[in-house]
């Protein structure tokens, strides 16, 4: 089971990413977490469950989890044929999270992730210190939300940086005891 962080909200958003599964058993209650209308769900048959969900009974061999179709092979030379063309956003929100918290069931997925952060990270980098333009727009709106809190302490640092060389930053000033 891959270890969470129980107090990230990011962490459990992408514990919600589904994910295919090929039930081993029988299991009573299983029916409303799917489409189906009665609670009995039977084995040999295909689900989609939650992550978090999926995770705990593959443990316990309730099932066999498979590969999200966000991390397939496919999708995973398509990610590393055009790494900054890829739409994170739209493809799973939380690409990053919900990638590491798959690393250990396929281990290509944490060579994938770094290399499309680490192609993906020059360009955030290059947007935060050029301001916006519309090219960046396409892209800033490409991120998913670990490369949104990236972008966002890019900007931040080269503004910070901008007002130390204006000498805006920081301001001697006289204590308030001395005016008296």
């Amino acid at each position: 089971m891959a270890k969470r962080s129980y107090y990230d909200i990011d962490d459990i958003l992408a514990g919600q990413e589904r994910v295919p599964c090929f039930l081993r058993t029988d299991l009573d209650g299983l029916g409303s977490a799917g489409s189906g209308g009665s609670s009995k769900v039977h084995r040999n048959s295909r689900w989609t469950l939650p992550y978090w969900m999926a995770d705990r009974l593959n443990e316990e061999d309730y099932l066999d989890m498979q590969v999200s179709p966000v991390f397939s092979k496919q999708a995973n030379r398509m990610y590393a044929a055009s790494p900054e063309s890829m739409q994170l956003r739209a493809i799973c929100q939380h690409y990053y999270q919900f990638g590491l918290q798959l690393g250990e069931m396929v281990p290509e997925i944490p060579r994938v992730l770094y290399d499309m952060y680490m192609t993906r990270i020059q360009k955030i980098a290059r947007i935060a210190q050029q301001g916006n333009n519309v090219e960046a727009l396409d892209f800033v709106q490409s991120l998913d939300r670990t490369e949104e809190r990236l972008l966002r302490l890019c900007q931040q640092s080269q503004n910070a940086i901008t007002n130390w060389h204006q000498n805006k930053a920081y301001t001697l000033r006289k204590a308030p005891v001395i005016d008296k």
